[in-house]
């Protein structure tokens, strides 16, 4: 090894092995295991309502409980794997997973059944932050966008799974299967991120704790990588816990604040489209499994643009990307009314619609990467992933109201497509302001 060449540089010059892939592999799945968790609300809503009772405007507020939790783990979690690590706090978060789904699924009414969705939410938030900072911190510099997205199209490719084994579930069992299912996959990962997932050398080289030398050394060989001699010069000022408030400093305050904005816009339009989509479905005279299956296609479609994004970003930049993406995904919001005539045409232009919609999604994780330095990139992510959870639970809340209020379906979907389309706009702002820094850095040359 040079020794002009810290461990980080190498892991970002050399290619990836299989140790490294297994770490984003198992991060996939986390996000995955998200994905089925946040959307579990949405397939036991069918039966929670014929059991409970319950009419549209308390649906509208029990959908987005656990986006509550998402919100404050998303934020102070991702700040504290910066801090504290992001092996430890994917634990904690697949620990608190574990138990928020559990207590969910045997829930004897709706009051403690909300109150396991928002301490679950706090798991889900923390995991969604760490698990794509913990991504790009075992990647390559070649790799690291497309590994990141990747990582981010778990989520669709968990409600996929989801969908695809819950709607044989359910009918044979109630509602609760779905929760009861989730505490068990959550439980499953524990022991993978504990074997499988060393603490990520980037966060060592920062905080340096006790015993470093030797934890790198370990995590390298562990790697397959050649295990330093030496530790690199010590950066104090990169060593210091970023802080969200250096998020709002200098050249960086815009662009948190665009994504701030765009993030909020778009999670609005896809959580009203997924977390209503199973009710909407019944009311139409479906069963609660045929809603499932509907759900599952749109998840579906959502996996293949989560992958498609992720392969095309490997040769388009990712911004004008996620412009095409979030403007194809509110037309395909706004027009879906206009297909319920038929559970055949739901299917397509759900599938269609999820395909835009899980890469928006998706791509944002990709921005996350592009756009904030690794030292900020968990209270970053994390900071835009916890406000956003704003937009969130406004997204299937608002629909909550407007249905009660009388409005129809199609001026709903118009509604709650604009989210979409202005985090379209958002992003084209981002994608101007970047294109000025480039002019201006040569002019500067």
């Amino acid at each position: 090894m040079s020794t002009h060449q810290s461990s980080l540089q190498i892991l970002q010059e050399s290619p990836m092995n299989r140790a490294q892939w297994l770490v984003v592999t198992i991060c996939i799945g986390v996000l995955a295991l998200d994905g089925y968790d946040v959307l579990s609300i949405a397939f036991a809503a069918p039966g929670m309502t014929a059991e409970w009772g319950l009419s549209k405007a308390v649906l509208g507020m029990i959908l987005p409980l656990e986006l509550v939790g998402m919100a404050l783990g998303s934020i102070f979690m991702g700040a504290f794997a910066d801090s504290h690590g992001r092996r430890p706090t994917m634990l904690v978060g697949l620990v608190i997973l574990t138990l928020g789904m559990l207590v969910a699924g045997l829930a004897p009414n709706v009051y403690i059944l909300g109150a396991s969705r928002v301490f679950t939410g706090i798991g889900i938030g923390g995991l969604l932050a760490t698990a794509t900072a913990t991504s790009s911190d075992f990647c390559n510099a070649k790799n690291r966008a497309l590994a990141v997205v990747l990582v981010a199209g778990g989520f669709p490719l968990g409600v996929y799974l989801g969908a695809t084994f819950l709607a044989p579930l359910l009918k044979e069992f109630d509602w609760r299967i779905t929760f009861l299912l989730g505490a068990g996959l959550s439980l499953v990962f524990l022991p993978l991120v504990y074997c499988f997932v060393p603490e990520s050398v980037s966060f060592l080289e920062r905080k340096r704790p006790d015993g470093v030398l030797e934890k790198l050394q370990t995590v390298m060989r562990r790697l397959g990588h050649p295990e330093p001699t030496a530790l690199s010069p010590f950066d104090n000022a990169s060593a210091a816990a970023p802080g969200v408030k250096t998020l709002f400093n200098g050249p960086l305050a815009l662009v948190t604040g665009i994504l701030i904005f765009a993030y909020f816009a778009n999670v609005g339009t896809y959580y009203y489209f997924v977390k209503w989509m199973p009710t909407i479905v019944a009311d139409l005279g479906h069963s609660a499994s045929l809603a499932t299956e509907v759900l599952g296609i749109i998840s579906l479609g959502g996996v293949i643009g989560s992958i498609g994004i992720s392969i095309i970003s490997a040769y388009l930049p990712i911004r004008p990307l996620m412009v095409a993406s979030l403007v194809l995904a509110s037309l395909g919001v706004a027009l879906f009314p206009a297909v319920t005539d038929s559970l055949t045409n739901m299917k397509m232009l759900g599938f269609a619609t999820g395909a835009f919609i899980f890469a928006a999604i998706s791509g944002f994780f990709g921005l996350f990467a592009v756009s904030f330095p690794s030292s900020h990139l968990g209270s970053g992510s994390g900071l835009v992933l916890g406000l956003g959870r704003g937009g969130a639970v406004l997204g299937p809340m608002i629909p909550g109201f407007l249905f009660t209020a009388g409005l129809s379906l199609s001026v709903v979907a118009a509604v709650m497509a604009a989210g979409s389309f202005l985090a379209g706009m958002a992003v084209i702002f981002l994608l101007v302001r970047r294109e000025q820094a480039l002019v201006a850095d040569s002019q500067s040359d």
